[in-house]
């Protein structure tokens, strides 16, 4: 924390974060809600020698419209990832909806697995690093490099 400096070394009552990419980068940013003052931001870049990363917003069409329940599942080589789309995150606060993997040295994601709040289960493989991809309910394809 020292050597972030200000803000980050300025003692406030934070009531609340949130975790994004707000600046759609490829990394997570965050906010801190503060009482009785402005909220802070803390952007944060990548190295240039940082690893690799994708971003998955899901869309539901019989399941709610945000995808909130659903789990995304990836695989690089032998390791996997889960996360879950959820609504809130902390007091007055709300996360970003994207499900967010960092994958290291690794320029592809072997499978993603999504499981739909409905019980559907849908796959994709071979899934370039290092872009936003927008994978809808029930269409069974994923638009890659697709705009936050």
């Amino acid at each position: 924390t020292d050597r972030l400096g200000e803000p980050a070394t300025t003692p406030k009552a934070g009531r609340g974060a949130a975790f994004a990419d707000l600046d759609n980068d490829g990394d997570i940013d965050i906010v801190i809600n503060n009482v009785n003052d402005t909220p802070d931001l803390f952007r944060t870049d990548r190295a240039a020698n940082a690893g690799h990363w994708v971003t998955f917003s899901l869309t539901g069409t019989t399941s709610n419209r945000n995808a909130i329940g659903a789990r995304v599942r990836i695989s690089v080589g032998r390791e996997t990832q889960l996360d879950e789309v959820r609504g809130g995150g902390s007091y007055y606060a709300q996360n970003d909806f994207r499900a967010h993997f960092g994958i290291g040295a690794a320029t592809v994601v072997d499978r993603v697995e999504v499981r739909w709040l409905n019980g559907l289960e849908e796959s994709w493989d071979h899934v370039a690093a290092d872009q936003f991809v927008k994978l809808k309910e029930g269409s069974g394809t994923a638009l890659p490099n697709a705009t936050p």
